[in-house]
Order: structure tokens, then C-alpha cells, then sequence
């Protein structure tokens, strides 16, 4: 083992099985979430055979999430100058705009 995925990219880990599954679906018209996700969990050893069905759930919960949007793009450099805030400036703007609704 190499390690361990966690945070953001375990997210992005379980998001590429739910595309994965996507891509399934649309080759063969129906998909089991489940059962993809136990036969590559068989073939790559991604959690332990207890965990399967959690990362089953939350695969296909990112699988509802993936088919059922309604926003299909937004902007690139708006949303870069959003990524570019840190929590702690954002929590500062906050508290600025807070205080301008007290005045």
C-alpha cells in the first residue's frame, strides 16, 4: 500500500467512480452503483471488504449528485477569485459586512 486518500482527494477519488459509473450507464443503459463499486473494490483493494458498502453509499451519492445537475457551467475567473479568498480573509469579509448591517 502506498497510502492512504484522504480530504479532498479521497472526494475526487469517489467522484471518478461515480463518473465511472456514469460511463457505464451510459454504455449499457441501466447501472448497479453497488455492484460496480464492489467488483473494482475486488480488483483494486480500495477499502476493506467491511467498508465496501460505505464507499458503495457514498459513491452513489456523488453518482445522484453527478446526474441530477441542473448547472452545467460556471464561470473560470470567477471562480478563481473566489478560490483565492482563504477562510480566514472570508471570515474577515464577513465579519466587515455584519457589522456594516449593524450601523
Amino acid at each position: 500500500m502506498f497510502g492512504k486518500i484522504e480530504g479532498q482527494r479521497l472526494h475526487l477519488a469517489k467522484m471518478h467512480l461515480a463518473n465511472y459509473c456514469i460511463s457505464m450507464e451510459d454504455q449499457a443503459g441501466r447501472v448497479d452503483v453497488q455492484y460496480v463499486v464492489c467488483k473494482i473494490n475486488e480488483e483494486f483493494s480500495l477499502v476493506s471488504p467491511k467498508d465496501v458498502e460505505a464507499l458503495a453509499g457514498d459513491v452513489n451519492h456523488f453518482y445522484e449528485c453527478l446526474i441530477n445537475q441542473q448547472v452545467e457551467s460556471i464561470d473560470r475567473g470567477s471562480y478563481w477569485k473566489f478560490r483565492a479568498i482563504s477562510p480566514f480573509e472570508a471570515k474577515q469579509n464577513l465579519a466587515v459586512a455584519l457589522g456594516t448591517l449593524k450601523a
